[in-house]
């Protein structure tokens, strides 16, 4: 396997931190995806995970290797959308701090093993940013405070009315992404 799809495997066990969704997502044994991560981390130099009993939670000296992991995947999917005429793919932002819970992780991975349009998380630093901007088309994002101008959003994890993490969406989002916002609602 490519360097490139080893890091697909490694960015996926960054988002589900789980060694069995990580192999399923991809359609690979979960002893392929420990070899990918263990030759990754070789040749890096330094653990990109933690590994316990409650799955693979990156290290926190791995967490900027991970965001460029992150990124070249994202960089690389792009390029190859060049070829065509519309993107393959809809692109999610999230912080290396907040993840999906494990429902949404489940209804991503089952999304990209049945269609051909996938689904992509993205590591950034600011990811309401990123929609913005064009980078990615929804974002995965903490609000502390009122709804955000400019988007629309699905609640993702509630802890009071005013800390809670959110599916965020432009209005105008294409319809690929729209799909997905509806599949994840």
């Amino acid at each position: 396997m490519s360097d490139i799809e080893r890091f697909r495997v490694v960015a996926t066990l960054a988002r589900t931190r789980s060694m069995n969704m990580a192999a399923r997502a991809h359609g690979i044994a979960q002893s392929t995806v420990t070899r990918y991560v263990s030759a990754t981390e070789r040749t890096l130099g330094f653990a990109l995970f933690e590994r316990g009993p409650g799955g693979a939670s990156p290290a926190p000296a791995g967490l900027p290797a991970l965001a460029i992991i992150e990124r070249i995947v994202a960089d690389i999917d792009e390029l190859n959308a060049l070829s065509g005429t519309a993107r393959r793919s809809v692109t999610i932002s999230r912080t290396a701090e907040i993840g999906l819970p494990d429902h949404l992780e489940g209804k991503i991975t089952r999304w990209n093993r049945e269609r051909e349009l996938q689904i992509h998380q993205v590591i950034v630093d600011d990811p309401v940013a990123a929609p913005r901007s064009g980078e990615s088309d929804l974002a995965v994002a903490l609000v502390t405070g009122p709804r955000l101008d400019g988007f629309e959003a699905v609640p993702v994890r509630v802890w009071s009315r005013s800390r809670r993490v959110e599916l965020l969406n432009r209005p105008d989002v294409r319809p690929q992404a729209r799909a997905v916002v509806d599949h994840l609602s």
